[in-house]
């Protein structure tokens, strides 16, 4: 079973069909709009009119689970969108990376040593 074309809009970032499932923690999970029977690592079903629950196979329990005759496997769109690549590293920080020119543990400006700021209650 496939979303139909109701449940099913463009991608913001890439402009590739996605649909939205909710997952067993109650958030909701995009995910790609043709079923991936080899890779997918959610099992979707639909519920009633528009709703689609959906639950991982990655998870501890999925051997134990057998799998329902309805549900499908599907992709999760963060894992397939060309528009969003999250950044290998994160970016720094100003006063809190160690600039190589400074030795470790001196108080030039810039060298990361921080002192915490604490207010008194009173």
């Amino acid at each position: 079973m496939e979303p139909n074309r109701r449940e099913v809009r463009a991608c913001d970032a890439c402009q590739k069909l996605i649909f939205f499932a909710l997952t067993e923690n109650g958030s909701w999970q995009a995910l790609d709009a043709k079923p991936d029977p080899q890779r997918g690592t959610i099992a979707a079903y639909r519920q009633g009119v528009r709703r689609w629950l959906c639950r991982s196979l990655l998870a501890d329990d999925a051997d134990q689970r057998p799998a329902h005759p309805l549900e499908r496997r599907f992709t999760p769109h963060a894992q397939t969108c060309a528009g969003r690549k999250p950044s290998a590293t994160q970016p720094t920080i100003p006063g809190f990376a160690v600039e190589p020119s400074a030795p470790p543990g001196s108080s030039q400006p810039g060298s990361g040593n921080v002192i915490p700021f604490r207010r008194r209650r009173g």
